[in-house]
């Protein structure tokens, strides 16, 4: 057996709680009936069928919460070969990277270090990922090298409508655009390395990006992480008043502060590298470099074979013991005292 949606297995943690608040539910409801009995009140009761009821309860609640990990009926295991790399390039659009500390300014440094990045890498697919405080699909995973660079070329924080910088959505979208197939070749026996690179300042204004980057170590995604500026404060430039400096609603200049210790921690947590951009220009050949190794060390893996979904069956079984379980207690109910 197999399973569809594996992050979801610690909503089976919830059945140790669950466990105990049933434990104790049917020692009160047992103990408040022998009261009663003991009044004439009620007839005796019957532990077994409290007891039986107590279970049906559980089990269907128990049903429903491994539905949610997508159970199949797995044939095996396939041998697939990893052969070239699909880059994810998350690009930091929001409006501290228009400061001017690394020029001609982060986000064109930024643009730069993309395109040089991917052309030193030959083979695989590109997508193009923007992001502020929302994410934004500028181009999807595609083999077509020119519309990835031109689309790169675009990118500013006009495209994403609410800035601010949160990378937990981030990232979520990043694995999401992973699990589009090739429009061509055959899917069954190769798949290229996945490769999420991210270029930012560090600056996170809604926090979670630690807990966030974790998700792409599960699903076997390797993350580059290239911090994008210099030490101290930065002057941001004002997108609509081209020479001048953005201002906030009293006047005064905003800054932007350089954040190299959270985007390390981002790229520890996933398990990933972490580099600066400020002190070298090679730092862009050492990450394709690395990349490439990544690429020609591609090697057989084994994969669970396109399984049988059991998910619809768990969850009907669970819904089913549920209705029995209120019947049966609608039926003691009703019996007479």
């Amino acid at each position: 057996m197999c399973f569809a949606w594996p992050d979801n297995f610690g909503y089976l943690l919830l059945l140790i709680p669950l466990a105990v608040l049933f434990g104790y539910g049917f020692m009160r409801q047992l103990q408040a009936r022998e009261r009663f009995a003991s009044r004439g009140m009620i007839r005796a009761p019957g532990r077994r069928r409290l007891l039986f009821g107590r279970m049906l309860h559980f089990s269907a609640i128990a049903l429903l919460l491994f539905a949610l990990v997508g159970p199949q009926l797995c044939r095996g295991q396939r041998v697939v070969f990893r052969k070239g790399a699909d880059l994810v390039f998350m690009l930091d659009v929001s409006s501290s990277m228009l400061a001017a500390d690394v020029p001609p300014d982060r986000l064109e440094r930024a643009r730069d270090a993309a395109l040089r990045i991917s052309s030193q890498v030959p083979d695989g697919r590109r997508a193009l990922l923007l992001f502020a405080a929302e994410p934004l699909v500028q181009c999807p995973l595609t083999h077509d090298r020119d519309a990835f660079e031109a689309l790169i070329g675009m990118a500013s924080p006009a495209l994403v409508e609410q800035q601010g910088t949160s990378f937990a959505p981030a990232f979520e979208q990043a694995i999401e655009l992973f699990a589009v197939p090739p429009a061509f070749g055959d899917e069954g026996r190769f798949r290229a390395e996945r490769i999420v690179v991210l270029l930012s300042d560090g600056e996170d204004h809604e926090g979670g990006a630690v807990a966030a980057s974790g998700k792409l170590r599960q699903a076997g995604i390797t993350l580059f992480v290239l911090g994008v500026g210099r030490w101290g404060d930065a002057l941001i430039a004002d997108p609509l008043h081209p020479g001048e400096v953005k201002r906030d609603r009293d006047g005064n200049a905003v800054k932007t502060r350089f954040s190299p210790l959270a985007l390390q921690q981002v790229a520890r947590a996933s398990g990933g590298l972490y580099f600066d951009t400020a002190g070298r220009d090679t730092v862009y050949d050492d990450v394709a470099g690395r990349i490439n190794r990544i690429v020609a060390g591609s090697r057989l893996v084994s994969v669970p074979d396109d399984g049988y979904p059991l998910y619809h069956y768990v969850l009907g079984a669970g819904v089913l013991l549920l209705l029995i379980e209120r019947l049966l207690a609608a039926w003691r109910s009703n019996e007479k005292p």
